[in-house]
């Protein structure tokens, strides 16, 4: 395959969902990837997916031994560990953790049956350019150890967040500079549990700056008695080992004592909202490359399947139209910034909330319960905080000893709103971009809740 209508940077779940689209559309697509076959689909994650993703898309559920153990709520506990939120009965939180690797496997041979070309153990060194207008990739071949260019009509750069192609781009339109408060470090272990877990399909998450500063830690079950357990902390301001502190979560929390280390390794995941332009010339972006990660959590296969979907058919409508410019793909971002993408943009200003209060302020809103479990899956859906005026009423009366609290929850709510309906309204063309960008950094800025 010389020369293919697009080639794909990278095999993960994203590259799969985007690269098995664009076959179907028809297009001749080649995907790369640095790993062996046999290793596609092993990644530092917390293995979570909810239902909702694959209805969105119309990709198969998860089944058989892809399937770690079912999710059917979760416990999040504030830093003083009582008066926990208890999410149930929420259909969109309803999922899975899965076994990644085989979950990663079965991805990438739909992508393979649907007609795409897999080229395993190939590290992208670099875009081909023709001016600015990306034109291929030049990869090295490392069973054979040679040099490979290989020119397309487009390039999708699906590698991560290390963003292979994106990082060595100077264009207009492509972000390639992430500021390191957007990242969080993770460090995460499989363990076996000495005793099983009473309730195996319930997720925790864990909040504070003791156990996670600027961040979360977290215990997805994956069996009765089996957890992938893990912190992730923002990265910018020398905070420590993402490990150190787990190591000490381990050390006081009961359920840790006695178990067994199967797996551990640690990464970078962004936390912030996705790209302000997904697509530059020559060039479009999916799954973490593209930033489009859950700001709470860290959270990205569902959102990079959402994004590969799209993407996979403004691909054939641009190329097909011989315009695979940053206007012919423009299309994907109304699509993706619009709908999913103004999501995460609001979790960003959520995300940053949690970061800012300090934990007496957490354990006080957890006590009287300012934040609710129906909140926590607003917040999740995009639709912000908004409440209605006796729910207001009855939250001042339960927060009246802590006004700054309740000024910062309005705030915030008023800002996710905000944000929300920016995003509604993104740039139906590339023109309009930087005056939208500038509103956005400016609602990014008032998100000062310290």
């Amino acid at each position: 395959m010389k020369r293919p209508d697009v080639v794909v940077v990278g095999a993960g779940s994203a590259g799969c969902v985007t690269a098995r689209r664009c076959a179907e559309m028809g297009l001749r697509t080649l995907m790369l990837d640095r790993k062996p076959r046999e290793q596609v689909g092993m990644k530092v994650c917390g293995d979570e997916i909810s239902k909702s993703h694959f209805e969105a898309t119309g990709i198969d559920f998860p089944g058989g031994d892809e399937i770690s153990t079912v999710i059917a709520g979760a416990d999040v506990y504030p830093p003083s560990m009582s008066n926990e939120l208890k999410v149930r009965g929420w259909k969109d939180f309803d999922g899975w953790t899965v076994d990644r690797l085989k979950f990663g496997q079965r991805l990438l041979q739909e992508a393979i049956r649907a007609g795409v070309y897999f080229y395993p153990g190939c590290h992208v060194r670099e875009p081909l350019l023709r001016s600015e207008q990306v034109i291929g990739v030049l990869y090295k071949d490392m069973e054979n150890k040679e040099d490979v260019r290989v020119y397309s009509k487009l390039v999708v750069d699906a590698s991560g967040f290390a963003g292979a192609i994106r990082n060595k781009l100077e264009q207009p339109y492509v972000e390639s500079d992430i500021d390191k408060e957007d990242v969080a470090l993770c460090y995460r272990e499989i363990l076996e549990l000495e005793e099983p877990l009473s309730e195996p399909e319930v997720a925790r998450v864990f909040l504070g700056g003791k156990v996670a500063p600027g961040g979360y830690a977290w215990m997805f079950p994956k069996g009765a008695q089996e957890i992938n357990a893990g912190v992730g902390i923002c990265g910018g301001k020398g905070r420590g080992s993402p490990r150190a502190f787990f190591l000490d979560f381990k050390e006081y929390y009961p359920l840790f004592t006695g178990s067994r280390v199967k797996d551990a390794s640690g990464g970078a995941v962004p936390v912030r909202r996705p790209l302000m332009s997904l697509v530059g010339d020559g060039v479009a972006f999916v799954g973490d490359a593209a930033l489009q990660t859950n700001p709470i959590h860290g959270g990205g296969i569902g959102a990079g399947m959402r994004a590969g979907t799209i993407l996979g058919e403004v691909a054939k409508e641009a190329i097909a139209r011989r315009n695979p410019t940053v206007k012919g793909l423009w299309t994907y971002n109304t699509r993706y910034l619009t709908n999913f993408g103004k999501r995460l943009a609001s979790l960003e200003i959520f995300r940053r909330l949690l970061q800012q209060v300090s934990d007496e302020e957490m354990d006080f809103g957890f006590e009287r319960r300012l934040l609710e479990a129906g909140d926590l899956m607003s917040a999740n859906r995009g639709e912000g905080l908004s409440l209605g005026l006796f729910e207001k009423m009855k939250r001042f009366q339960r927060g009246i000893r802590n006004i700054g609290l309740l000024l910062k929850l309005q705030k915030a709510a008023s800002l996710m709103k905000k944000i929300s309906n920016l995003y509604q309204a993104y740039p139906s063309r590339p023109t309009g971009l930087s005056e939208w960008q500038e509103q956005v950094l400016k609602i990014i800025e008032e998100s000062d809740f310290s």
